[in-house]
């Protein structure tokens, strides 16, 4: 996993030292380079999850996710470098991403840590890394960028977003009980709740999972 900020001077030089090897005309560099990143770009707009997708088609532009978006976050990490065998950027802004919370190869999870003011120049120096940087990713498929705490990217979790992740509905108390009855259900109650999935909800539809 990459945790640190990409150097410039480096992704410059790996592309120059690439560019030196292959004796092309301007033209032909012109169409190397649409094939370079209609191969290697990320695919937008596609988790291969089909409620989310959907609702991403429906909406258009990003998949923008607020409330308690950092369950959904792990959640798609998780699937897109576990089991759709890629990988995936994750700029994070606000410091609250943890690999803690991932399963998968952390390898081919690329975490960047930049503050608001660094946001664009992280977001510029991400593709060059992605295509020309040596990492051990190469051989994947780069299936989008992820900021957090911040817009930008293919997907991005923010105080203002379309898609809200809560948790799955629980049943309260029952009317007319005691505190003592409350006290003693709470245990068992709490496990309840803890196992509880998750849902992200908007007005074109509804993904769950847990």
């Amino acid at each position: 996993m990459a945790l640190s900020s990409t150097s410039t001077t480096s992704a410059e030089i790996q592309g120059a030292r690439l560019l030196r090897e292959i004796a092309v005309d301007e033209g032909s560099l012109e169409s190397f380079l649409k094939e370079v990143r209609a191969t290697c770009a990320p695919q937008r707009g596609k988790t291969g999850i089909g409620e989310l997708d959907r609702m991403w088609e429906a909406h258009g532009g990003r998949l923008a996710i607020t409330g308690r978006g950092m369950a959904l976050l792990y959640r798609l990490v998780n699937y897109l470098v576990g089991e759709r065998g890629g990988t995936v950027v994750v700029i994070d802004v606000d410091g609250r991403f943890s690999a803690s919370h991932l399963t998968c190869e952390l390898r081919h999870v690329h975490v960047f840590r930049t503050t608001p003011r660094g946001l664009k120049g992280t977001l510029e120096g991400v593709e060059r890394y992605m295509l020309w940087g040596e990492h051990e990713s190469k051989g994947r498929e780069w299936l989008g960028t992820v900021v957090n705490g911040g817009v930008g990217g293919d997907i991005m979790l923010g105080w203002r977003g379309w898609l809200r992740v809560e948790r799955e509905e629980t049943v309260g108390f029952a009317p007319g009980m005691s505190a003592e009855e409350a006290l003693g259900e709470s245990e068992a109650r709490q496990e309840f709740v803890n196992s509880r999935g998750w849902r992200a909800v908007s007005d074109l539809g509804e993904f769950s999972w847990s």
